[in-house]
């Protein structure tokens, strides 16, 4: 499960920055519309299944990590906490952002399924939706800065221990790079 909702949700944060990339620079246009659709749709949904993951994660412990300084220990903790604030604070700023826009336009989840606004938010006087949409749209653009350093960090990190350590960290959540014995070891943890 917890290999499942990694890559699913990694997937779909890769894909939302590609998207926001996209449709900043096109002009405004159905084409610009259904790619901010989709980006929220993507938004909502990473944050639905990183709440299942926190969920997961607090009734399934991850197995203990393979020997390593200190300091690696205490980055790997620092930089996974910072992506569960990503994966949670991006979506809900993005949320706040939907619901204190002056256009109010509504979000259709993959282009089906109706996702409300905030109401408190929403329904706020002008000035009051203007605060928080300057709040959000700052915690929004901060978070993007930290995950384009996180991301490529993670992966380095990932391919350091799988390929100069050795210690076949990696076939924890990418069992494909691990033999058979490091997969029913790191499981057994």
């Amino acid at each position: 499960m917890a290999i499942t909702l990694h890559w699913l949700i990694a997937a779909l944060i890769v894909g939302n920055i590609v998207l926001a990339w996209t449709f900043q620079n096109m002009p405004r246009g159905l084409t610009q519309f259904q790619l901010i659709q989709l980006h929220k749709s993507f938004g909502i949904t990473v944050l639905l299944l990183s709440l299942v993951r926190v969920g997961w994660r607090l009734a399934n412990p991850p197995p203990p990590a393979p020997p390593m300084p200190r300091w690696q220990r205490l980055a790997s903790q620092g930089v996974h906490w910072a992506f569960y604030g990503i994966m949670i604070g991006m979506p809900l700023s993005g949320w706040v952002m939907v619901s204190a826009s002056k256009l109010g336009l509504p979000t259709l989840l993959y282009g089906v399924i109706p996702w409300p606004h905030i109401p408190f938010v929403h329904d706020a006087p002008a000035a009051s939706k203007k605060a928080w949409d300057d709040g959000a749209d700052f915690v929004h653009s901060a978070l993007a800065w930290v995950a384009y350093i996180l991301i490529p960090l993670h992966v380095a990190a990932a391919l350091k221990h799988q390929f100069f350590d050795r210690d076949n960290l990696i076939a924890r959540m990418a069992p494909v790079f691990g033999s058979a014995k490091a997969k029913e070891a790191s499981h057994a943890r």
